[in-house]
């Protein structure tokens, strides 16, 4: 019971010294706000930078030509030598006869006269890998057999853009680890300068003999109140302003296979990172400001 009553005379406190200093601390949540909508900002192209490339890497696949003198019998053989290549990750048969389909819708009606027994083309396969910044390194792999004629996957454009991509998503999160310490300095600034007009009263807390954590805790729970206004205040626009942007674009980058993560979702993953993030600033940012003056008036 007596935690119980210091817990709620500490939350009493805060919640005192928030009314007292109401411009500062709305101040201080502005600041975090600020911040952790950048970092907010980084980390939603950081995630779908990372769904880009999956969709991507679904998407592309290596077409495999094999040799025409290859019979049905060995189509099984060749499917488990390919298999057992270590980026490979499924493996679709196409027969001659459904290639010369595909021919036909890519190029045309004019290889029509191709069907039956004049069908010219041979036995193919669909591969997908696990790696795709590995799919040219597969695709030669595969060349290498004797019983493969060819194999396409897109060329070097495919490779340079998921490497294109891998440096966006690095430069992204490396942005917010940037973004979330210097939001923790400016933050314990501001939460400094709070804390700063209350000095006298820390002194006279520490002479009638206060612990340090009995004077540091209203403070950190003013520190993480101040971080979760300014998380909740992120998450709203952040909501606001990106389900607005998913209706104009209509879902899709330019293109469908950039499809963006649907609202839902993407709050769902981001919410909880804002509001962690926001809390442990004020907390962490309160917490190394009051320190320092519980140290000095000792």
């Amino acid at each position: 019971m007596r935690w119980i009553y210091l817990f709620f005379y500490e939350l009493k406190h805060a919640f005192i010294k928030i009314k007292r200093h109401v411009v500062l601390c709305l101040s201080s949540s502005m600041a975090i706000f600020i911040s952790i909508f950048l970092v907010a900002a980084c980390l939603i192209i950081g995630f779908h930078v990372d769904s880009f490339s999956k969709n991507i890497e679904s998407d592309v696949r290596i077409h495999v030509v094999l040799n025409t003198d290859i019979s049905q019998d060995q189509i099984e053989d060749i499917q488990k030598e390919i298999q057992n290549i270590s980026n490979v990750d499924k493996i679709t048969f196409s027969s001659k006869d459904e290639e010369l389909e595909l021919m036909i819708q890519e190029k045309g009606e004019a290889f029509v006269m191709y069907r039956g027994e004049n069908n010219p083309l041979a036995n193919a396969f669909f591969v997908t890998v696990k790696d795709g910044s590995k799919i040219e390194q597969t695709s030669k792999e595969i060349e290498q057999l004797d019983v493969v004629s060819s194999c396409v996957y897109g060329g070097s454009s495919v490779t340079k853009m998921m490497e294109m991509l891998e440096k966006v998503r690095t430069i992204g999160y490396g942005v917010s680890i940037l973004l979330i310490f210097l939001s923790l300095y400016l933050i314990h600034n501001t939460i400094r300068t709070t804390i700063y007009s209350q000095q006298s009263e820390i002194a006279i807390m520490r002479t009638v003999g206060a612990t340090p954590s009995f004077i540091k805790i209203p403070f950190e729970l003013q520190g993480m109140f101040i971080g979760f206004v300014g998380s909740l205040l992120t998450y709203l626009v952040i909501r606001a302003g990106y389900t607005k942007i998913y209706e104009i674009t209509g879902g899709n980058l330019f293109v469908s296979i950039l499809k963006l993560i649907e609202p839902e979702t993407m709050m769902h993953q981001i919410g909880w990172i804002l509001f962690a993030l926001g809390i442990g600033i004020g907390w962490m940012a309160s917490k190394l400001a009051v320190s320092k003056y519980v140290r000095k008036n000792r």
